[in-house]
């Protein structure tokens, strides 16, 4: 994900975050509790490691931040939640799209209205999907990946074109009338159906989305037909927000809407309840709700289409700074689940222990979602610009034994730059880098440094700041390992702990100087190495070759510094490759590029877990639909038994 990406970092009825935490006891906390029973059921509680930063759909960019909008806020289409590659409508009753696939045309349910009131209809998902691209907000990349603005292309050399163009739209969402723009100036319908657009209205209940004004068809004569586009189109930067509510509380800007930041009006089965930044979030049902309205309601109709149904109990999520509160408040059912920094073996083994709690392991696909790691190296920097040394570190490192002291070997040593689980992963097999220290030592003779780095930095009088995100027990332990191997070859660094919320900054860049935050001597840097991580938007190799890969990619440019063009143009090429023996053939060669580089050292993927108490029902097949921040978040079928 691009700069503070922590999109799918935590999951189901309790997840694995590894953000900081904030917060406070919620009121059900702090009564004691014997047996297995809930203290609350209405609401149900959840303890969260993380806090939400905003309420803004389009400005949401952490996973507990999706987790918020997603029970207030609906988009077109969501996953399915008992597949990972298909999707069933939620906005959109059905859609079609062309034979070449660059044009998909929605047609949406009738009497949607927001829980104000307010009519949903193609005008307003007009609206939103251009409010997205508009606002230059968090979201936007989101969005930009196949889409623009009105009339203009994205990669437009005319740069005053490009300002007019969003002036022109800017001043469109603030004036239009989109609950019936006929009722507005005699053009307003016209601009809206207008053909030359990436997002056009066909009539109020149909709205067509057509591929190529993206940044991934900047290097092609022709629009590349996106294969991942119905799970990008089922992101928090496509939900459907209210023109005429916005319209009231600041309009649309490039700046954040404060009081979209801190209100919710949607479409959705939640209304939003109570909201304590830093402490506590709590939603309740809409008793309104438009899928649930009559005996042939759209809920009824799709009765296994959990992204329509109603809510059944009202939920308040507490963000809780300490994990010992969170093991306690499950212990004692003042938690129906909770989320983890990390779940250590030792604390994996207690919870599993105790018999009103359900501690599950989840499959690769779902724990890649909390994030893969892997031990980056700047090239730009002395001796990282040597790809001997890169070889001998990537052989030196014992990844396969820290992950069985560190982890309780509850992790997995993967090959990137596509994750396990996900279609492209690794399609030679290629092996992970073996540890071999002998042969580290080797090639660090073969490199110049027969006797390890005697000067400078990286030796012993200078050791390299080696950043990752930490404190946290698990991953300390992991470090000092790194520490040991890597001096063991001669290299030194000092492992620095930063908290997500600084790592985040380090992503990006200093506005006065332009140059990577992660290299400026700010908070023990520069980092020319270090753990880095990616976590998914949607289930889409690109979404991670775009960003581990491409050189202007968040997980890249300002840490390993990665550029190659012929990779640049091979990741964008193999965004839209429908053909699976060609998509295997681009992923194998972009594996085979990076990993006789040695560009990464691709560390691990921790295992996900659920961890729920035994009383809460309502879990749908495939966790990543549950209770608590993932990407696809619905509390509403959830319930207290």
């Amino acid at each position: 994900m691009e700069p503070l990406w922590l999109r799918v970092s935590a999951i189901v009825v309790a997840a694995l975050t590894v953000g900081s935490a904030y917060g406070v006891y919620s009121y059900y906390s702090s009564a004691a509790t014997t047996g297995c029973g809930l203290q609350s059921k209405n609401p149900l509680i959840f303890d969260q490691a993380e806090r939400v930063h905003t309420l803004d759909p389009q400005w949401a960019y952490s996973t507990p931040d999706w987790g918020a909008v997603q029970q207030v806020y609906q988009a077109l289409i969501l996953y399915n939640q008992s597949s990972t590659t298909q999707f069933d409508g939620q906005l959109a009753k059905n859609w079609s799209n062309s034979s070449d696939g660059l044009h998909f045309n929605f047609t949406l349910w009738p009497n949607v209205h927001f829980s104000n009131g307010d009519p949903f209809n193609a005008y307003v998902m007009w609206y939103s999907l251009y409010r997205t691209l508009a606002m230059y907000g968090s979201d936007q990349y989101l969005m930009y990946t196949n889409f623009w603005l009105p009339n203009d292309w994205y990669n437009n050399p005319n740069t005053n074109y490009t300002a007019r163009e969003e002036q022109n739209l800017t001043w469109e969402l603030n004036n239009f009338n989109f609950a019936d723009p006929s009722k507005g100036p005699s053009n307003e319908t016209g601009i809206l159906e207008a053909s030359n657009q990436s997002f056009r209205v066909i009539n109020p209940t149909t709205i067509q989305v057509n591929l190529g004004n993206g940044y991934i068809d900047a290097n092609y004569t022709q629009p590349i037909a996106y294969t991942y586009v119905l799970a990008e189109l089922s992101s928090v930067g496509a939900d459907a927000v209210d023109p005429m509510y916005i319209d009231q509380h600041g309009g649309v800007t490039k700046a954040i809407n404060t009081w979209m930041q801190n209100n919710m009006v949607g479409t959705g089965p939640y209304l939003l309840d109570l909201w304590n930044p830093g402490s506590s979030l709590s939603f309740k049902p809409d008793p309104n709700y438009w899928a649930a309205q009559g005996p042939n309601s759209p809920a009824s109709q799709q009765p296994w289409n959990n992204n329509l149904q109603p809510a059944k109990t009202s939920i308040e999520i507490s963000f809780q700074q300490d994990p010992s509160i969170n093991i306690q408040n499950l212990r004692s059912g003042a938690a129906a689940g909770a989320s983890f920094a990390f779940l250590g073996p030792g604390t994996i083994s207690s919870l599993k222990g105790n018999n009103c709690l359900t501690v599950k392991d989840l499959s690769l696909a779902y724990s890649v979602a909390n994030g893969g790691w892997w031990i980056y190296m700047n090239q730009s920097y002395t001796p990282f610009n040597n790809l001997t040394v890169r070889e001998a570190i990537a052989h030196a490192v014992n990844v396969s034994y820290i992950d069985n002291r560190a982890f309780g070997g509850w992790a997995s040593q993967w090959v990137g730059p596509v994750p396990p689980g996900y279609p492209g992963y690794n399609p030679a097999n290629l092996p992970p880098y073996s540890y071999n220290l002998a042969l580290a030592k080797s090639l660090m003779t073969q490199a110049g440094y027969p006797n390890g780095i005697q000067s400078g930095r990286g030796s012993a009088g200078s050791p390299i700041p080696f950043l990752y995100v930490g404190p946290s027990p698990d991953w300390d332990t992991a470090m000092t390992f790194v520490q040991n191997n890597l001096s063991a070859i001669g290299i030194y660094i000092n492992p620095i702990p930063l908290n997500l919320a600084t790592y985040y900054t380090l992503e990006g860049y200093d506005s006065t100087t332009g140059q990577c935050i992660a290299q400026e001597k700010l908070n023990g840097g520069p980092f020319p190495m270090g753990m880095e991580f990616y976590s998914s938007d949607w289930i889409a190799p690109d979404d991670w070759t775009l960003n581990n890969v491409y050189h202007s990619g968040s997980a890249n440019i300002c840490m390993g510094g990665y550029s190659n063009a012929t990779m640049d143009a091979l990741a964008l090429q193999a965004a839209g490759e429908h053909n699976q023996a060609k998509l295997l053939a681009d992923y194998a060669r972009m594996t085979q590029t990076l990993y006789s580089n040695y560009t990464d050292v691709w560390f691990n993927v921790p295992t996900l877990f659920a961890v729920y108490n035994n009383n809460v029902a309502g879990l749908v097949s495939n966790p990543i639909g549950s209770c608590l921040p993932a990407w696809n978040l619905e509390c509403n079928t959830e319930y207290a038994t």
